[in-house]
């Protein structure tokens, strides 16, 4: 029995760690910009259909992007995006000065614009969540509004969580800067060592994050470091009655959801500045460390789902 409770808890402090930005366990595909705005991408379509898997009675929907408005040029591997696109959440939009795509999301009808000019992944993985490599977001309120769910935004210099919130955010070579205009924000730096900010920050409310001195490749060790954490905190909240074990149960899963949680922040961070690398090599190599780091911070430790009463 008691092992059940323990799987229990565990998947509990999984579900709480995820829940606000769905599944995110692959990094986008390669792309990048430099500070003039010019990008280079690779990959495949820019538009996908639905994926639909038919199990008797059941019909599962991937979550997607789609285009409701487009202005001046936006495209995805050199493809123009165009009004009713399905954006996949896995490559990234290249906006030139002056353009700007509307986005609803498929599922939960939240909707955003993005700004160029500027490199941005929206709708990552099909999750609640952007990355943005350059350029600039506007939100807007109530649709879309679930308890407990939150949308991630990520850029090399921090995050910007919010629940319901109007917010307009820019990145760009002089760091990030957010505005408030409705609803609450959280803003959290890249650098924790930084002073922290009196989250969240409420209508009106204007806050800015300096540049990350960090390259990506260091960035990319910060994810790692934080999802190995995650896993042993996954590992530890198991370990009943060891030396491994010192703290409650409850304790244990508190500390894991806080893990799992950091370590999410800090691998979208990685992501976001691994689009902005050059190289097709060395961006390949980072979007592999990056998948496998996701994977790590969101397992589940052998065995548990084979716990019984």
């Amino acid at each position: 029995m008691h092992s059940a409770l323990v799987a229990g808890m565990l998947g509990l402090a999984c579900l709480s760690a995820c829940s606000k930005s769905g599944n995110s366990s692959r990094p986008a595909p390669s792309a990048s910009v430099n500070a003039n705005g010019n990008a280079n991408t690779s990959g495949n379509a820019n538009t996908s259909a639905s994926a639909r898997a038919t199990v008797p009675h059941l019909v599962q929907v991937k979550p997607e992007c789609r285009a409701l408005a487009v202005a001046g040029k936006a495209s995805i591997d050199g493809v123009p995006i165009r009004v009713g696109d399905l954006l996949d959440g896995e490559h990234w939009v290249v906006l030139e000065a002056g353009s700007s795509v509307a986005l609803r999301d498929t599922l939960t009808s939240r909707e955003l614009k993005l700004i160029g000019p500027g490199l941005e992944l929206p709708c990552r993985h099909g999750a609640e969540q952007v990355l943005i490599a350059q350029g600039r977001l506007s939100t807007s309120t109530t649709l879309g509004v679930r308890p407990g769910a939150e949308v991630l935004i990520a850029t090399p210099a921090g995050t910007v969580r919010y629940g319901d919130a109007a917010i307009e955010l820019e990145f760009g070579p002089k760091g990030l800067h957010l505005r408030v205009k409705e609803g609450d924000a959280w803003l959290e730096p890249e650098n924790l060592g930084q002073p922290p900010f009196k989250n969240p920050l409420h209508n009106p409310s204007q806050a800015s994050l300096p540049p990350s001195k960090a390259t990506a490749a260091e960035l990319v060790e910060t994810c790692k470091a934080a999802a190995d954490t995650a896993a042993e905190s996954a590992r530890r909240v198991l370990a009943v009655g060891t030396p491994q074990a010192p703290a409650s149960l409850g304790a244990r899963a508190a500390a894991h959801v806080r893990n799992r949680s950091a370590a999410r922040a800090a691998c979208s961070i990685a992501a976001a500045a691994a689009g902005s690398v050059t190289d097709p090599a060395a961006r390949q190599s980072l979007w592999d460390s990056i998948t496998h780091a996701d994977e790590l911070w969101q397992s589940v430790p052998r065995g548990v789902s084979a716990q019984k009463n």
